[in-house]
Parts: structure tokens; sequence; C-alpha cells
């Protein structure tokens, strides 16, 4: 999941907690769900049982903690989290606790426990199973405002740090062009950030519309412009749309 050669599909996530959506995000061809747990409110509990059994039909799941805690990304990883991103990192100082927390020594300090993330496994195997988390679990720097713009290679080049996606909606406001994502200011400071990541080999995406992500198709790696709620929404607005087209023949 964290391959600069590669195209990651996602949903995102503000609504659904009902297991059948992996199985129809699954049956779709997504590669993940991706948890907002940032500006939506999940219980731990609810996203301990769901990502298990996402894990366990090999569909993984992403999660979006509100803040650069070790209490929030060590429950989530626990829990079996395959990715973790934390929102709004500006400096290479958060960047260095974001790897701290998330990974095992010798790259971090993550404190062990079986669990969820070892599908409650046979006890033992520490070493193990800290390697293969160390290798699969994908740490996000999220990059949404102009100070992470300008510190993006720091960022970046703090060794742990796996991937970074960006927030066009809060960087657009930091930059003062609010909302405005297409603007060539703010495509300028997404130029930066992917010329880093190229410079690094580490795999970028973008959490926003269709349009951005189409204007950089050739080499984005993790697109996220899909989320439950607004394809509920538009799926009430097709049925109404049909049903006035039915009774109007």
């Amino acid at each position: 999941m964290k391959q600069s050669n590669k195209r990651y599909f996602g949903l995102f996530v503000k609504l659904f907690t009902n297991p059948a959506m992996y199985l129809m995000a699954k049956d779709a061809g997504l590669d993940f769900v991706f948890f907002d747990n940032e500006h939506q409110v999940f219980s731990k509990s609810k996203l301990h049982d769901l990502m298990l059994f996402g894990n366990n039909i090999n569909l993984p799941t992403f999660v979006r903690v509100c803040e650069l805690s070790k209490r929030e990304i060590a429950q989530m990883l626990d829990s079996g989290a395959t990715g973790i991103m934390v929102p709004m990192i500006e400096t290479k100082e958060q960047a260095e606790k974001l790897v701290e927390y998330s990974k095992y020594a010798p790259i971090g300090k993550r404190g062990y426990s079986s669990g969820a993330h070892t599908n409650y496994g046979p006890s033992g195997n520490h070493q193990q199973n800290m390697d293969e988390k160390n290798q699969t679990v994908v740490t996000i720097a999220q990059i949404e405002t102009k100070l992470g713009v300008e510190n993006a290679e720091k960022i970046l080049s703090v060794p742990g740090i796996d991937a970074c996606i960006l927030g066009p909606v809060d960087l657009s406001i930091s930059l003062g062009n609010v909302g405005n994502v297409m603007h060539p200011n703010e495509l300028a400071a997404i130029d930066k950030v992917v010329a880093v990541c190229k410079s690094l080999n580490i795999p970028y995406g973008i959490i926003g519309s269709n349009e951005i992500l189409e204007h950089y198709k050739e080499d984005i790696n993790y697109l996220v412009s899909y989320n439950d709620a607004s394809i509920l929404k538009d799926g009430f607005k097709q049925a109404v749309t049909k049903y006035t087209e039915i009774v109007k023949k």
C-alpha cells in the first residue's frame, strides 16, 4: 500500500459503520476505506470491529486521527489500521513524533501488544510481528498548510514517513484562496510537494474533487474523491430524478 509506482482507489468514510460497506467496497474494486476521525466521530470499539473485519477480507483501512497524539495513533494501529494519517503536519519535529508513535523499534518507539492488528493470533512472535508491521503500516503525513508546504522536504525526508496526502481545501484557506483549490497559488504549492515526493520516491495522494485528481492524474498514487455521504446524497437525487421521469411519461 505504499509503492510509488501503483495507484490506490479509496473511499472516504464519514457516516457508515456497517461491515456490509466493506463487502460492497471490495466488490466494487476499491483498494481501501479511509475513516475520517478528525471531523467525524466514530467510536473506537466500532472501528476496531470494522478494521478487523476488513483485514480478514483483505480490504485495508486507513484512519485520519484528530491530532498528533500517541494515544490516538497507538489505539488505531493496535485496532488494525493499515494506514495512519495525522492532519496539518507542518514541521520535521512533528513528522518525527508521528514516526515515533506509529513505528516499532528501531524505526520508532511504538509500544507492543498483540491484538486486532495481529489478528488475535498465537502469543509470542513479537519480533516477527514488529518487523511485519513496520513494513506494512503506512505512516502518512498530511500536508495542508502554507508552512507544511514550505517544510515539505524536511517533513518527508524523516525516515519512517511512508506517504504524503494533501488536503487542498485547508491548503486553500492557509493560502488565502478559500475553497479555490484550482487557484494558481494552490497548484504551485501542491506541485512543490509533489516534486519532493518524486525526488524521495514517496507516494502521494489528494483528498479532494475529481477535478484536482484529474489535474494530477499522471502520477498520483492515492485517489480519494468519493465519500459515503456524497454517494448517498447523489443516490437520493438520482432516485427522485428517475421517479419524476416516470410520472411524466
